[in-house]
Protein backbone atom coordinates (compact mmCIF):
# COMPACT_ATOMS: atom_id res chain seq x y z
CA UNK A 1 0.00 0.00 0.00
CA UNK A 2 1.47 3.34 -1.03
CA UNK A 3 0.01 6.67 -2.05
CA UNK A 4 3.06 8.89 -2.48
CA UNK A 5 6.13 7.08 -3.85
CA UNK A 6 8.84 6.90 -1.22
CA UNK A 7 12.06 8.67 -2.01
CA UNK A 8 15.26 6.63 -2.02
CA UNK A 9 17.76 6.48 0.82
CA UNK A 10 20.37 7.77 -1.61
CA UNK A 11 18.23 10.87 -2.15
CA UNK A 12 18.34 11.81 1.54
CA UNK A 13 20.93 14.51 2.25
CA UNK A 14 24.43 13.27 2.97
CA UNK A 15 24.25 15.02 6.33
CA UNK A 16 21.29 12.85 7.33
CA UNK A 17 22.89 9.60 6.20
CA UNK A 18 26.14 10.50 7.94
CA UNK A 19 24.30 11.43 11.16
CA UNK A 20 22.51 8.06 11.17
CA UNK A 21 25.78 6.18 10.73
CA UNK A 22 27.42 8.20 13.49
CA UNK A 23 24.51 7.60 15.85
CA UNK A 24 24.72 3.86 15.15
CA UNK A 25 28.44 3.87 15.83
CA UNK A 26 29.56 2.24 12.61
CA UNK A 27 29.59 2.64 8.85
CA UNK A 28 26.85 1.60 6.44
CA UNK A 29 27.93 -1.33 4.29
CA UNK A 30 24.81 -1.52 2.13
CA UNK A 31 21.11 -0.84 2.00
CA UNK A 32 17.83 -1.94 0.46
CA UNK A 33 15.10 0.61 -0.15
CA UNK A 34 11.67 -0.44 1.11
CA UNK A 35 8.30 0.52 -0.32
CA UNK A 36 4.72 0.95 0.84
CA UNK A 37 3.24 2.81 3.75
CA UNK A 38 1.89 6.32 4.12
CA UNK A 39 5.02 8.46 4.04
CA UNK A 40 6.87 10.08 1.14
CA UNK A 41 10.22 9.75 2.93
CA UNK A 42 12.69 6.88 2.53
CA UNK A 43 12.38 3.62 4.44
CA UNK A 44 15.38 1.33 4.28
CA UNK A 45 17.06 -1.81 5.52
CA UNK A 46 20.61 -0.84 6.41
CA UNK A 47 23.41 -3.42 6.56
CA UNK A 48 26.07 -2.16 8.93
CA UNK A 49 29.78 -2.83 8.91
CA UNK A 50 29.52 -4.50 12.34
CA UNK A 51 27.12 -7.11 10.92
CA UNK A 52 23.83 -5.68 12.18
CA UNK A 53 20.71 -5.04 10.14
CA UNK A 54 18.60 -2.06 11.16
CA UNK A 55 15.50 -0.32 9.91
CA UNK A 56 15.53 3.42 9.23
CA UNK A 57 12.78 5.76 8.12
CA UNK A 58 13.25 9.44 7.48
CA UNK A 59 11.35 12.43 6.16
CA UNK A 60 11.72 16.15 5.68
CA UNK A 61 9.23 18.47 7.35
CA UNK A 62 9.32 20.47 4.13
CA UNK A 63 7.90 17.45 2.27
CA UNK A 64 5.28 16.40 4.83
CA UNK A 65 5.23 17.91 8.29
CA UNK A 66 2.74 15.30 9.60
CA UNK A 67 5.16 12.41 9.02
CA UNK A 68 7.97 14.43 10.60
CA UNK A 69 5.86 14.81 13.76
CA UNK A 70 4.93 11.13 13.72
CA UNK A 71 8.58 10.03 13.65
CA UNK A 72 9.37 12.23 16.64
CA UNK A 73 6.24 10.96 18.41
CA UNK A 74 7.09 7.32 17.71
CA UNK A 75 10.65 7.86 18.96
CA UNK A 76 9.30 8.97 22.32
CA UNK A 77 6.82 6.10 22.48
CA UNK A 78 9.36 3.39 21.68
CA UNK A 79 11.45 4.56 24.61
CA UNK A 80 8.66 3.84 27.11
CA UNK A 81 7.55 0.44 25.78
CA UNK A 82 8.49 -2.48 28.05
CA UNK A 83 10.98 -4.95 26.60
CA UNK A 84 8.32 -7.67 26.56
CA UNK A 85 6.11 -5.75 24.10
CA UNK A 86 6.48 -7.25 20.57
CA UNK A 87 7.90 -4.07 19.04
CA UNK A 88 11.17 -2.90 17.50
CA UNK A 89 13.62 -1.10 19.79
CA UNK A 90 14.73 2.43 19.11
CA UNK A 91 18.43 2.70 18.37
CA UNK A 92 18.71 6.35 17.44
CA UNK A 93 16.79 9.43 16.34
CA UNK A 94 18.66 12.13 14.48
CA UNK A 95 17.62 15.52 13.19
CA UNK A 96 19.44 17.50 10.54
CA UNK A 97 17.85 20.70 9.27
CA UNK A 98 14.24 19.90 8.33
CA UNK A 99 14.98 16.15 8.31
CA UNK A 100 14.35 13.58 11.02
CA UNK A 101 15.35 9.90 10.94
CA UNK A 102 14.47 7.02 13.25
CA UNK A 103 16.62 3.89 13.44
CA UNK A 104 15.24 0.75 15.09
CA UNK A 105 16.16 -2.88 15.43
CA UNK A 106 15.28 -4.99 12.42
CA UNK A 107 12.06 -7.00 12.94
CA UNK A 108 12.48 -10.60 11.77
CA UNK A 109 10.03 -12.09 9.32
CA UNK A 110 8.06 -10.71 6.41
CA UNK A 111 5.14 -8.38 5.83
CA UNK A 112 2.59 -10.25 3.76
CA UNK A 113 0.41 -8.66 1.08
CA UNK A 114 -2.77 -10.36 2.33
CA UNK A 115 -3.74 -12.03 5.58
CA UNK A 116 -3.48 -15.78 6.08
CA UNK A 117 -4.60 -17.94 8.98
CA UNK A 118 -0.95 -18.14 10.06
CA UNK A 119 -0.49 -14.37 10.16
CA UNK A 120 -3.86 -13.88 11.88
CA UNK A 121 -2.82 -16.25 14.67
CA UNK A 122 0.59 -14.62 15.07
CA UNK A 123 -0.72 -11.06 15.14
CA UNK A 124 -3.55 -11.98 17.54
CA UNK A 125 -0.90 -13.27 19.94
CA UNK A 126 1.17 -10.09 19.51
CA UNK A 127 -1.84 -7.86 20.17
CA UNK A 128 -2.75 -9.83 23.28
CA UNK A 129 0.85 -9.69 24.51
CA UNK A 130 0.91 -5.91 24.09
CA UNK A 131 -2.46 -5.35 25.77
CA UNK A 132 -1.33 -7.19 28.89
CA UNK A 133 0.93 -4.23 29.65
CA UNK A 134 -0.04 -1.04 31.41
CA UNK A 135 0.70 2.03 29.28
CA UNK A 136 3.33 4.52 30.36
CA UNK A 137 1.95 7.62 31.99
CA UNK A 138 3.14 9.72 29.08
CA UNK A 139 0.77 7.98 26.66
CA UNK A 140 -2.58 9.73 26.12
CA UNK A 141 -6.01 8.11 26.37
CA UNK A 142 -7.09 6.45 23.14
CA UNK A 143 -9.80 9.07 22.59
CA UNK A 144 -6.95 11.36 21.49
CA UNK A 145 -5.84 8.81 18.87
CA UNK A 146 -9.24 8.09 17.31
CA UNK A 147 -10.55 10.44 14.66
CA UNK A 148 -13.83 10.95 12.78
CA UNK A 149 -15.71 8.25 14.67
CA UNK A 150 -18.82 10.37 14.20
CA UNK A 151 -18.70 9.57 10.49
CA UNK A 152 -22.02 7.72 10.35
CA UNK A 153 -23.76 10.53 12.24
CA UNK A 154 -22.34 13.14 9.84
CA UNK A 155 -23.08 11.21 6.67
CA UNK A 156 -26.77 12.21 6.25
CA UNK A 157 -25.78 15.90 6.17
CA UNK A 158 -23.53 15.43 3.14
CA UNK A 159 -25.71 12.80 1.50
CA UNK A 160 -25.21 9.02 1.40
CA UNK A 161 -23.43 7.74 -1.68
CA UNK A 162 -25.93 4.94 -2.32
CA UNK A 163 -28.88 2.99 -0.93
CA UNK A 164 -26.70 0.88 1.38
CA UNK A 165 -25.31 3.94 3.14
CA UNK A 166 -28.78 5.49 3.33
CA UNK A 167 -30.18 2.37 4.99
CA UNK A 168 -27.31 1.72 7.40
CA UNK A 169 -26.01 5.15 8.46
CA UNK A 170 -28.60 5.75 11.20
CA UNK A 171 -28.36 2.35 12.95
CA UNK A 172 -24.56 2.45 12.60
CA UNK A 173 -24.45 5.89 14.21
CA UNK A 174 -26.57 4.60 17.09
CA UNK A 175 -24.25 1.74 18.01
CA UNK A 176 -21.10 3.88 17.67
CA UNK A 177 -22.49 6.68 19.87
CA UNK A 178 -20.58 7.22 23.09
CA UNK A 179 -17.37 5.71 21.72
CA UNK A 180 -15.36 8.20 23.77
CA UNK A 181 -16.43 6.29 26.89
CA UNK A 182 -16.52 2.64 25.87
CA UNK A 183 -13.08 2.70 24.21
CA UNK A 184 -11.38 3.89 27.41
CA UNK A 185 -9.27 1.59 29.52
CA UNK A 186 -5.92 0.92 31.11
CA UNK A 187 -4.27 -1.32 28.53
CA UNK A 188 -1.41 -0.50 26.17
CA UNK A 189 -2.98 0.01 22.74
CA UNK A 190 -1.04 0.13 19.46
CA UNK A 191 -4.08 1.74 17.74
CA UNK A 192 -2.89 1.26 14.16
CA UNK A 193 -2.86 -2.51 13.64
CA UNK A 194 -2.82 -3.23 9.92
CA UNK A 195 -1.10 -6.04 8.08
CA UNK A 196 1.47 -3.64 6.64
CA UNK A 197 2.34 -2.61 10.21
CA UNK A 198 3.43 -6.15 11.12
CA UNK A 199 6.07 -8.72 10.38
CA UNK A 200 5.58 -12.45 10.91
CA UNK A 201 8.50 -14.83 11.38
CA UNK A 202 7.64 -18.19 9.80
CA UNK A 203 10.25 -20.03 11.88
CA UNK A 204 9.12 -18.84 15.31
CA UNK A 205 5.50 -18.10 14.43
CA UNK A 206 5.82 -14.76 16.17
CA UNK A 207 4.73 -11.34 14.97
CA UNK A 208 6.18 -7.92 15.66
CA UNK A 209 3.96 -4.83 15.64
CA UNK A 210 5.52 -1.90 13.78
CA UNK A 211 4.85 1.86 13.63
CA UNK A 212 3.90 2.77 17.19
CA UNK A 213 3.22 6.49 16.64
CA UNK A 214 -0.45 6.21 17.72
CA UNK A 215 0.06 4.15 20.88
CA UNK A 216 -2.28 5.04 23.73
CA UNK A 217 -4.09 3.84 26.82
CA UNK A 218 -7.40 2.17 26.06
CA UNK A 219 -9.61 -0.88 26.16
CA UNK A 220 -7.61 -4.12 25.78
CA UNK A 221 -9.70 -5.36 22.82
CA UNK A 222 -9.09 -2.33 20.57
CA UNK A 223 -6.12 -3.70 18.64
CA UNK A 224 -7.91 -6.99 17.98
CA UNK A 225 -10.98 -5.12 16.73
CA UNK A 226 -8.83 -2.98 14.46
CA UNK A 227 -7.13 -6.14 13.23
CA UNK A 228 -10.50 -7.76 12.46
CA UNK A 229 -11.43 -4.77 10.31
CA UNK A 230 -8.11 -4.95 8.51
CA UNK A 231 -8.47 -8.67 7.77
CA UNK A 232 -11.57 -7.76 5.76
CA UNK A 233 -10.29 -4.48 4.31
CA UNK A 234 -6.84 -5.77 3.29
CA UNK A 235 -8.08 -9.24 2.38
CA UNK A 236 -7.41 -12.89 3.10
CA UNK A 237 -5.44 -15.16 0.81
CA UNK A 238 -8.52 -17.41 0.53
CA UNK A 239 -10.82 -14.58 -0.58
CA UNK A 240 -13.38 -12.06 0.73
CA UNK A 241 -15.83 -14.57 2.21
CA UNK A 242 -13.11 -16.18 4.31
CA UNK A 243 -11.82 -12.75 5.34
CA UNK A 244 -15.26 -11.78 6.65
CA UNK A 245 -15.64 -15.15 8.36
CA UNK A 246 -12.26 -14.90 10.11
CA UNK A 247 -12.98 -11.33 11.24
CA UNK A 248 -16.40 -12.29 12.59
CA UNK A 249 -14.93 -15.29 14.38
CA UNK A 250 -12.37 -13.02 16.05
CA UNK A 251 -15.00 -10.47 17.08
CA UNK A 252 -17.24 -13.15 18.61
CA UNK A 253 -14.49 -13.83 21.15
CA UNK A 254 -14.38 -10.16 22.19
CA UNK A 255 -16.75 -7.86 24.08
CA UNK A 256 -19.59 -6.39 21.95
CA UNK A 257 -17.83 -3.03 21.99
CA UNK A 258 -15.27 -4.49 19.61
CA UNK A 259 -17.98 -4.92 16.98
CA UNK A 260 -19.09 -1.36 17.58
CA UNK A 261 -15.49 -0.24 17.03
CA UNK A 262 -15.35 -1.99 13.65
CA UNK A 263 -18.57 -0.24 12.63
CA UNK A 264 -17.01 3.04 13.74
CA UNK A 265 -13.94 2.39 11.59
CA UNK A 266 -16.16 1.84 8.55
CA UNK A 267 -17.86 5.16 9.24
CA UNK A 268 -14.50 6.86 9.69
CA UNK A 269 -13.24 5.66 6.31
CA UNK A 270 -16.57 6.55 4.68
CA UNK A 271 -16.67 10.15 5.92
CA UNK A 272 -12.98 10.75 5.29
CA UNK A 273 -13.23 9.48 1.72
CA UNK A 274 -16.16 11.83 1.16
CA UNK A 275 -14.76 14.96 2.79
CA UNK A 276 -10.92 14.96 2.71
CA UNK A 277 -9.31 15.67 -0.69
CA UNK A 278 -6.30 13.75 -2.02
CA UNK A 279 -4.08 16.83 -2.11
CA UNK A 280 -1.30 15.34 0.02
CA UNK A 281 -1.50 11.62 -0.71
CA UNK A 282 -3.07 10.91 -4.11
CA UNK A 283 -5.25 7.82 -4.00
CA UNK A 284 -5.97 7.74 -0.28
CA UNK A 285 -9.68 8.56 -0.79
CA UNK A 286 -9.94 5.60 -3.15
CA UNK A 287 -8.19 3.43 -0.54
CA UNK A 288 -10.60 4.57 2.17
CA UNK A 289 -13.65 3.97 -0.02
CA UNK A 290 -12.39 0.49 -0.87
CA UNK A 291 -11.93 -0.37 2.81
CA UNK A 292 -15.37 0.90 3.76
CA UNK A 293 -16.95 -1.02 0.87
CA UNK A 294 -15.15 -4.24 1.78
CA UNK A 295 -16.50 -3.99 5.34
CA UNK A 296 -20.15 -3.68 4.29
CA UNK A 297 -21.03 -7.41 4.61
CA UNK A 298 -19.42 -7.55 8.05
CA UNK A 299 -21.03 -4.28 9.19
CA UNK A 300 -24.45 -5.52 8.03
CA UNK A 301 -23.98 -8.73 10.00
CA UNK A 302 -22.74 -6.95 13.13
CA UNK A 303 -25.64 -4.49 13.09
CA UNK A 304 -28.08 -7.39 12.96
CA UNK A 305 -26.42 -8.93 16.03
CA UNK A 306 -26.07 -5.83 18.20
CA UNK A 307 -29.01 -4.40 20.17
CA UNK A 308 -30.73 -1.49 18.47
CA UNK A 309 -30.15 0.58 21.60
CA UNK A 310 -26.67 -0.31 22.90
CA UNK A 311 -27.30 1.51 26.18
CA UNK A 312 -29.85 -1.07 27.28
CA UNK A 313 -28.96 -3.37 30.13
CA UNK A 314 -29.57 -7.05 29.63
CA UNK A 315 -27.98 -10.46 29.13
CA UNK A 316 -25.35 -10.35 26.43
CA UNK A 317 -25.97 -6.66 25.76
CA UNK A 318 -23.69 -3.67 25.99
CA UNK A 319 -23.43 -1.43 29.00
CA UNK A 320 -22.43 2.19 28.55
Amino acid sequence: MTFTPRSRWADAPESVRAAVAEALGTTIAGHTDLHGGMSPGPAVNLRLADGRQVFVKAVSAEVRAHNHRMIRQESDILDVLPETVPAPRRLATVESGPWIALATTWAPGVTEATWSDTSISAVVNACRAASRHRPAGTLPPVVQRVFDFDGWARLPAIGPADDWEAAHAEPAAAVVAGWEHWTSGGALVHRDVRLDNTTVDALSGRAVLLDWAYAAAGAPWIDLAQMAADVVATGHVLGPRIATDRAHRLLRALPPEASRFVIGLAGMWTIRAATIPDTVMPGISRWRRARAAALRPLVTRLLSELPSDPRRDGPGQILM
